[in-house]
């Protein structure tokens, strides 16, 4: 995988999160968190799939901790965003 396509995954990120905010702010915050854990989700299938390097954004740890962490993160999120009270 060339370096410049390595560094294009922190673009590919950073617009995640760029949407799972903008979608938090205009729809409402419990969405956005759903967005946020997608985003989450599909970082670690793309790190458990990619060969080595992968991608530079989310290829920090060893394979199996950076897919571990990101998976548990994106459960942990989807389970606070459901049990979060909403707007009354």
């Amino acid at each position: 995988m060339g370096e410049r396509r390595r560094d294009a995954s922190y673009w590919v990120v950073a617009a995640g999160i760029t949407v799972a905010v903008v979608v938090g702010l205009v729809a409402d915050a419990r969405v956005g968190a759903y967005v946020l854990a997608g985003v989450l989700a599909a970082a670690a299938a793309v790190r458990g799939m990619r060969p080595e390097p992968g991608p530079a954004a989310i290829g920090v740890r060893r394979r199996w901790l950076d897919v571990s962490l990101l998976g548990a993160l994106a459960v942990a999120l989807t389970v606070l965003a459901a049990i979060v009270p909403g707007r009354v």
